[in-house]
């Protein structure tokens, strides 16, 4: 299983006895309706989630089926939908005005997927953090900047992250409810990038140099009280 959240999620859904079913692409192509009803008919799931990259269209597909199955339909989407000039904290009810490539396509997929499907569970999720390189989270990205000795971080930029195993957990506690619609995943109560970065560097024991900067000044932490996730405080070393 590949990707950054997935196979965490993944665990965390064994680890309480359920069973994961892969979705291989390559055997079950996402353009064949037929191969695709088929697949979900033949594994019968209790929910499905979707954190993979692939078109609008396809988590569209799959969002259709679901609700047409009556089965619980999962997508991640991201809080690059945000623009940069949007300040947070962001709640849901904020309009996304993302211009990039990126943003402008999870928020095609939202569009999509509740289109689809009014059912379906849409949470966005920060930056993630993981505990070892190996992936696309902040300390992989921290690890690869800190081969360069100096790593920059900006004393005004207050990012929207979280721990995975706590946006794992959130993950899992969203499927239980079963509540339809946006969600806002967030674990940061208000540090900034140069105190994340200086307190992961800590942890993780790099030999870099953390140089505070102010020349990215952004803030796209969101917030939503109806999900709790752990903030990332309760598990950095200050």
């Amino acid at each position: 299983m590949n990707g950054t959240v997935a196979p965490v999620l993944a665990d965390a859904l064994r680890a309480r006895g359920d069973e994961i079913v892969t979705w291989d692409r390559e055997r079950v192509r996402v353009d064949h309706a037929p191969a695709v009803r088929a697949f979900v008919d033949a594994t019968a799931p209790n929910g499905i989630c979707h954190l993979a990259m692939g078109s609008p269209d396809w988590a569209a597909a799959m969002a259709g089926l679901c609700g047409q199955r009556g089965i619980p339909f999962l997508f991640t989407s991201s809080v690059s939908v945000f623009g940069p000039e949007q300040r947070g904290p962001l709640g849901i009810e904020i309009t996304p005005t993302a211009t990039d490539d990126y943003g402008r396509y999870k928020r095609d997929c939202e569009v999509a997927v509740a289109g689809a499907n009014p059912a379906a569970l849409i949470p966005r999720l920060g930056w993630q953090i993981g505990h070892a390189p190996g992936s696309n989270n902040m300390v992989d990205h921290l690890v690869r900047a800190a081969g360069g000795a100096t790593v920059r971080a900006s004393t005004d930029w207050f990012p929207s992250c979280a721990f995975l195993d706590d946006t794992a957990a959130a993950l899992v506690d969203l499927l239980d409810r079963g509540d339809p619609g946006l969600f806002h995943l967030e674990g940061n109560p208000g540090l900034s990038y140069f105190e994340i970065v200086t307190q992961l560097a800590r942890t993780h024991r790099l030999e870099a140099h953390v140089v505070a900067t102010d020349d990215v000044v952004m803030d796209n932490r969101m917030e939503d009280p109806r999900i709790h996730v752990r903030p990332i405080t309760e598990r950095l070393v200050s």
